[in-house]
């Protein structure tokens, strides 16, 4: 005890000095509070205001001592004389703050409190005081007035932490060269007015800029990094370039702002300016050469085509899908807008499976881009090697292409002529459907119709799809009023009729359809489904027997025929016809699962055997023929 109690006074000390230090760094003038009375010094006062805090908080920050409804100051007696109710009351009133012709009275007065630093009361100054500024301390005497100047050190002023803070944390984000994040602290700043009393705010200011600077020098270094870098592959490197041209552009747009007081013209941001925009176009040149590059690699072996056997069934496989694609399009759309295609999605699973997305992505984009600069839709190489390689296509491929090309570049004529070669020996209804649209739409324009039904037919279509059916059927009879001799017109009356389940209406459209247009393709097989749902065999036989007399010489008019005749009982004509759609498309493996049924109904299993073995051997994968072959033999099993 006698240890500890011998320690005390020194602890004490070392809290006196402390707090003495303390006081030393608060802001605080002495002033005169009482003149002497009569001829000497005797009742001479003064007194210490120091500021202070609401809640007389030490030690004093701009945060404490902005933070209550006052700024608040401490008055303090200096030397042996005592605050007393009625000094409080009568005479503390007199203290006064004076700042540009603005006097402020005490707006709020607290207790007197007695603390280990003497006798202290705080009062409260109006917070239109700018502490920033200097002003006067002033109390007033009988006959003069007592005052001293006040000023009070940056640290307390009100938002000087802030400044701080922002210097702080944008050098520190600067130094980890995260230069987006000082530019953003800097900013923040900067739009808050009541920062510019601090001489920091230039400092921030000139911090901003630096980052701008140092963010721009940093990216275009990487940016040369990444393009003398031999170990990334070509599209790793085109992604990678991909990324800096929005940086430079930032730079360059963000930089100057009207808002913060950054004038592009400003010579000391003007240059950053500059560089940040060629910087930029730089890297747009650069990277679009090498996405030529990429380009290239990813097109030229579809341009050269599979002659050279060194793509093979890849070059197939694209070129199958570039088939389904452009036969997706819109051909009634005169606009030149973005290239839409679309894809069945086994082909675009197939693509993806066999990593042929990017460069059928890559020829989609290219022939929209020569699309958009009214030149042809393909590279005319493209469609020469398809020709030379037609012949390795079970589909009339290279017709399709060549028929959209021919229509995108107006050539109407070259078009209808590829079509009525797809129609020929095409086996795929669906492409043969899309490239009757195409004929209809070139029908159109030769007889010229009217933008007015053709706006007409639109409203009945969109009303039908909104399930309006009784607009759109009063569409279609507008339509089909005004031009009665349309057989579009006709057609599309009759697949509305269909649609909403009255079969004989839908007939007689749609053979009012095919009068019109003796090679309405569509409007023949859309009729022919109808009698087909219904087992009426002998109207299907004779819509499309009116139809190859009219020059429809087509597989799908042959194997509709053999299908409806079979239907019929008539297994010898249903098999000639079935030989006749073979002999157009050989390699249409459901006609000669058809030819098969066919001989297996009139028991000539031999030849159904074969039929069903080709079809097997067409389409290895498929399981259709190899299940009729099974039955065959359970048939001659139980013929024994």
């Amino acid at each position: 005890m006698k240890h500890s109690a011998a320690k005390l006074p020194l602890l004490l000390a070392t809290l006196g000095l402390s707090f003495s230090h303390l006081l030393a760094q608060v802001p605080s003038i002495q002033l005169k509070v009482r003149e002497p009375r009569l001829l000497g010094l005797s009742g001479e006062r003064f007194a210490r205001i120091e500021l202070s805090n609401q809640m007389r908080a030490f030690p004093l920050t701009s945060d404490n001592v902005a933070s209550g409804e006052y700024y608040y100051f401490l008055f303090r007696p200096a030397g042996t004389w005592t605050l007393d109710a009625d000094y409080v009351k009568e005479e503390l009133q007199k203290l006064k703050l004076y700042q540009d012709g603005q006097t402020y009275p005490i707006a709020w007065k607290g207790e007197v409190i007695t603390d280990t630093a003497g006798m202290s009361i705080l009062v409260g100054f109006s917070r239109e005081l700018r502490l920033h500024q200097l002003f006067l301390v002033q109390f007033q005497l009988r006959e003069a007035t007592s005052q001293a100047e006040f000023k009070v050190p940056q640290e307390y002023w009100p938002g000087y932490s802030t400044v701080i803070g922002a210097l702080d944390a944008g050098r520190k984000a600067s130094e980890e060269k995260k230069y987006r994040e000082t530019i953003a602290t800097s900013e923040r700043a900067l739009e808050n007015d009541t920062l510019e009393i601090f001489p920091q705010y230039v400092e921030i200011r000139d911090m901003r800029v630096r980052a701008f600077r140092d963010y721009s020098l940093d990216r275009w270094s990487a940016f040369v990094s990444v393009f003398v870098a031999d170990n990334l592959p070509l599209k790793e490197k085109i992604a990678r370039m991909g990324e800096f041209t929005p940086v430079f552009r930032f730079v360059a747009d963000s930089l100057p702002n009207a808002r913060l007081n950054f004038d592009a013209t400003d010579p000391a941001i003007k240059p950053l300016i500059d560089q940040a925009r060629d910087a930029a176009m730089r890297t747009v040149t650069v990277r679009d050469s090498l996405q030529l590059v990429l380009d290239e690699q990813n097109v030229r072996w579809i341009i050269e085509g599979g002659a050279t056997g060194k793509t093979g069934y890849l070059y197939q496989y694209m070129v199958e899908a570039l088939a389904y694609a452009f036969s997706s399009l819109d051909f009634a759309d005169t606009t030149r807008g973005a290239l839409k295609v679309t894809l069945p999605e086994e082909i675009e699973a197939r693509l993806a499976k066999y990593e042929l997305s990017e460069s059928y992505e890559t020829f989609i984009r290219q022939c929209g881009e020569r699309l958009n600069r009214h030149t042809a839709l393909f590279p005319p190489e493209f469609l020469n090697n398809l020709q030379k390689d037609s012949g390795s296509f079970a589909l009339p491929i290279y017709s399709m292409l060549r028929a959209v090309n021919d229509f995108s570049a107006g050539n109407l004529a070259g078009a209808k002529e590829e079509i009525f070669k797809v129609f020929r020996t095409s086996y795929d209804t669906e492409l043969s459907g899309r490239l009757d649209q195409m004929r209809v739409v070139i029908n159109l324009h030769e007889q010229g119709i009217s933008a007015d039904v053709m706006r007409i037919l639109d409203e009945a279509s969109a009303a039908e799809k909104a399930g309006n059916n009784a607009l759109a059927s009063e569409r279609y009879r507008e339509a089909s009023r005004i031009a009665p001799d349309v057989a579009y017109a006709a057609y599309l009356w009759g697949k509305f009729f269909a649609r909403t389940g009255d079969p004989i209406r839908a007939l007689t459209f749609l053979e009012r359809a095919y009068q019109l247009d003796t090679l309405y393709l569509s409007a023949y097989r859309e009729a022919y489904s109808l009698y087909r749902k219904s087992g009426n065999f002998k109207p299907m036989i004779d819509v499309l027997t009116r139809a190859l007399a009219r020059g429809n010489d087509y597989w799908e008019i042959h194997y509709n025929l053999g299908v409806a005749y079979m239907g019929d009982g008539d297994l010898a004509r249903a098999i000639a016809h079935f030989e006749q759609a073979l002999a157009l498309s050989p390699n249409s493996y459901q006609t000669n699962i058809q030819v098969g049924l066919a001989h297996q109904t009139a028991k000539n299993y031999q030849k159904a055997r074969e039929y069903f073995n080709r079809a097997i051997n067409i389409d290895p994968v498929r399981q259709d023929a190899v299940n009729f072959l099974d039955k065959l033999n359970e048939l001659q099993k139980a013929a024994r």
